[in-house]
């Protein structure tokens, strides 16, 4: 027994309660720190979360099942932007003040996000750890981008920690004075490696269900935004088709512009061969099913689902505006977005005759395990708390 246990029971009957922000629908965000959840020792240290838009979500009842409370601070009702950005402050205040949260970790887009973490120090929070998930703007608006300028420099006053899920997701968001003191960590985007190891069984189980028995299916993860450049998929595929009779798109994911990419698969004449299949609960064996992950996101910041991919046995054809910290098992290879689609076409058609293989062992030596990111999680928030 370490101290920290020993401690544990002398001092304290109920866990840490940590409040997270993060929506409880389906994302890589909230899957991450869902998963994170899962794996500690909930006795000691367990989350809260925190979220903006009062409706019923996907993922609450999980939660709510592992202890968690939803806390809600929505301003939905005003129709103004900035003016939500203004008033979901008081709101968050009021949330933090009477449930007297202590501790925050809030995962960050952007420097705007700032306000949000002003309200919760106005509400009395003392701790606050400061998670950068992106590494740039994308297709946010001038505002956006103006008030993160503005607000960059006030994170060393409200924040106490600062993680990156990788290390050019932490330059996007720090000011330089945390990046040149080196007062940072990338706290790795764990998965359960051997959920998602590669299983020839699986795959081949997997296959049958979905029909692509002789395909070459090329495979895709993510919300339906602007960020993930489905339209550019698209492009890229028709290609892909062209070239090859056996390709198959595969798509999973949600969002607004399901519909739109529809439509425009249908103009490419490719909608016989591209399968928009929506939200899995079973993403570990649907990677299985497929030959190669192909994801030209406008931005990121170290997605997980490039983990996933790569945990399964996948290669990998990413955007250059991703960072190659995503290559961890060295099958990977970046593209810039103003290549022509057939170019990326080429490159995925490459790995047509590749042998997937396990890559446990590299995820493992990489820091990839669950329950390692789990445990420096739970190490942190006990130690703050001794403090507290």
């Amino acid at each position: 027994m370490d101290w920290f246990d020993e401690e544990w029971h002398m001092q304290e009957k109920e866990p840490v309660r940590v409040l997270v922000t993060a929506p409880l629908g389906v994302g890589g965000v909230t899957n991450m720190m869902i998963n994170i959840q899962s794996h500690l020792d909930r006795s000691k240290v367990n989350f809260d979360y925190l979220v903006f838009h009062d409706r019923k979500e996907a993922l609450e009842d999980k939660v709510a099942s592992m202890g968690s409370r939803k806390l809600i601070a929505s301003v939905d009702h005003i129709s103004v932007r900035p003016l939500r950005r203004l008033l979901r402050i008081n709101e968050i205040r009021k949330v933090c003040k009477e449930n007297k949260i202590q501790i925050l970790h809030y995962n960050a887009d952007s420097a705007a996000d700032v306000t949000n973490i002003l309200g919760a120090k106005l509400g009395g929070v003392k701790y606050v750890t400061i998670h950068s998930h992106n590494a740039g703007f994308g297709t946010a608006g001038k505002g956006v981008r103006m008030v993160s300028k503005l607000l960059q420099p006030f994170i060393p006053a409200l924040c106490n920690n600062y993680w990156g899920c990788s290390d050019l997701a932490a330059r996007f968001l720090f000011p330089k004075s945390i990046i040149e003191a080196g007062n940072y960590a990338v706290l790795p985007n764990g998965i359960e490696l051997e959920k998602y190891d590669y299983n020839e069984a699986v795959r081949k189980e997997m296959r049958t269900k979905l029909g692509l028995e002789d395909r070459f299916v090329v495979g895709h993860a993510g919300r339906f935004s602007d960020q993930k450049n489905h339209t550019f998929l698209l492009d890229i595929f028709k290609e892909i088709a062209r070239k090859n009779d056996k390709a198959v798109l595969l798509l999973f994911g949600v969002g607004e512009l399901v519909e739109p990419m529809k439509e425009k698969a249908k103009r490419l004449g490719i909608q016989e061969r591209v399968i928009f299949y929506g939200a899995s609960s079973e993403m570990e064996k649907m990677y299985q099913a497929m030959d190669v992950f192909l994801m030209p996101s406008l931005h990121e910041g170290l997605p997980v689902t490039g983990v996933e991919a790569q945990a399964s046995g996948l290669p990998c054809v990413f955007a250059d505006t991703i960072t190659k910290e995503v290559d961890i098992t060295g099958h990977s290879v970046f593209l810039s977005l103003d290549e022509a689609p057939g170019v990326w076409a080429d490159k995925v058609l490459a790995y047509v005759e590749f042998e997937r293989k396990s890559n446990k062992k590299e995820l493992l030596e990489a820091g990839y395990d669950i329950q390692q990111t789990a445990d420096t999680v739970s190490k942190l928030y006990l130690e703050v708390s001794q403090k507290l």
